[in-house]
């Protein structure tokens, strides 16, 4: 079954000619469009965990739905179906999707300013203004960060001959948290900046193997100097 307004609703345009209120299309749209971006980041999840900031900003998504849907109820307007959890599909890699989620909140930004000069309404003006603030000011600098992250991640694992499917496999949080200062080390440089190089061209399992290994080590000295200060 399709939405009676559907060609509407899948352009993101408001149609002056359409037998509906221009307010109740644009509240209709904006809900849609919230629906498409909640099942593309459950998609995300579900194909690579639950990493941020698609975790966070799926809970987001689901506020902004309330806010929407409670709009259609104050307003008498029928909440559109959603159609997307039949349709949403995820690209191969994690930057990818990154990429993705940053080009949907840029293009959201730009939905809202579509919308706004025709939703007057102050309540309904207010949570659209809500939703824009949150989708520029919160979603798209953490899908910023998110990508950023993800490059050096694949060109790390790139340098040793890793594909970018297997950048993000997990062993284990502390094992991924070292790796991950590997990246940001090896990637940015910094404070160890003379061993960049050394960084860069061991794979990434011994690194991390070897500062389980040196953490082992480091304890179990700590732990037999303490024993011989006690006897």
């Amino acid at each position: 079954m399709q939405n009676y307004d559907e060609q509407i609703l899948r352009s993101r345009r408001l149609d002056p000619q359409a037998p509906y209120p221009l307010l109740h299309q644009a509240v209709r749209i904006a809900l849609f469009d919230e629906y498409a971006a909640r099942s593309f980041y459950r998609r995300v999840i579900e194909a690579f965990g639950s990493r941020p900031p698609f975790t966070e900003i799926l809970n987001s998504e689901e506020r902004h739905i309330a806010a929407l849907s409670g709009l259609c109820e104050q307003l008498g307007v029928a909440r559109p179906l959603d159609p997307f959890p039949a349709e949403t599909s995820t690209e191969p890699t994690w930057l990818a999707n990154c990429s993705r989620a940053v080009a949907g909140e840029v293009a959201k930004v730009r939905l809202y300013n579509a919308l706004l000069p025709v939703v007057i309404e102050p309540e309904a003006r207010s949570v659209f203004l809500n939703l824009q603030a949150s989708a520029y000011e919160r979603h798209l600098p953490a899908f910023r960060e998110a990508v950023l992250s993800a490059l050096d991640q694949e060109r790390y694992h790139a340098a040793m001959g890793v594909s970018p499917q297997q950048a993000y496999v997990k062993h284990g949080p502390f094992s991924d948290f070292i790796e991950r200062a590997l990246v940001q080390v090896a990637g940015r440089g910094g404070m160890f900046g003379l061993l960049s190089p050394l960084l860069r061209n061991s794979h990434p399992a011994l690194l991390t193997g070897l500062a389980v290994g040196g953490t082992g080590v480091y304890l179990l000295k700590k732990k037999s100097g303490r024993g011989r200060r006690e006897n």
